[in-house]
């Protein structure tokens, strides 16, 4: 079951949920908070099955594949093929799909990944590109560019080849990078997360090797971070 409390204590405005993939880690609270928001959902045929089977109503759920462009007023998203974590030794690919006539109730044995998209949000000027495991397609994120990478950090990163090196090189070595998905996700909300923010400190070293000038922001949870207004440059005449 997911965390209604904790969801009423801090989640009071939501207008889009997006989703990497349908893990239980990922996707337990969201029918909660989309029921109790509106807020539209967006993810996977797996990811969308799951709400619906979590009673969001049917206009409130967005399926997308990776390809799409979609405008929604003062911001868009790019959805982005991606990958799921190498898990268990690289021993880990899971083809299955959560079926629509889904009802319940979720177990952790047959828990689906319902494969893995990542986003780029470009909003008040700002493009902010957003990964929700520790995998990615690289020509597939060539040349986007944002202005904000956020990026998932766990130690499951160490199973793919230069992970970090790689991808800031590949996204042009963004300015402002946001470390997301290190903590310990067995452990009760609240509870202290320090040998996982030693973990993470390393990613952030890594970051600094291959662009020291990216400012790099371990988030805890709830924590609010706000950017500042992004400057328009004035055209010379």
């Amino acid at each position: 079951m997911g965390d209604e409390a904790a969801v009423d204590a801090h989640i009071t405005r939501v207008d889009f949920i997006l989703h990497s993939h349908s893990h239980f880690n990922h996707t337990l609270d969201m029918p909660y908070i989309a029921r109790k928001t509106g807020a539209t959902v967006i993810g996977t045929e797996s990811t969308i099955n799951l709400a619906r089977a979590g009673g969001v109503a049917e206009s409130q759920l967005l399926a997308v594949h990776g390809g799409e462009d979609w405008a929604f007023g003062d911001f868009s998203v790019k959805v982005i093929p991606s990958l799921h974590s190498a898990l268990n030794n690289k021993h880990f690919f899971d083809s299955r799909v959560v079926p629509r006539d889904f009802r319940g109730p979720r177990r952790l044995a047959t828990d689906v990944e319902g494969g893995t998209l990542a986003y780029l949000l470009r909003l008040a000027g700002y493009r902010i590109l957003w990964f929700g495991s520790m995998n990615y397609i690289e020509r597939e994120v060539q040349g986007l560019r944002p202005d904000v990478a956020i990026i998932a950090a766990a130690r499951q990163r160490l199973e793919i080849y230069d992970y970090t090196g790689r991808l800031m090189r590949a996204l042009g070595l963004p300015r402002v990078v946001f470390a997301t998905h290190w903590d310990e996700q067995s452990f009760p909300f609240g509870a202290p997360q320090d040998d996982r923010l030693r973990e993470a400190e390393v990613f952030v070293r890594e970051v600094k090797k291959v662009s020291p000038r990216t400012r790099v922001v371990l988030p805890g949870h709830f924590e609010r971070h706000t950017l500042p207004p992004k400057r328009r440059s004035i055209p010379r005449g």
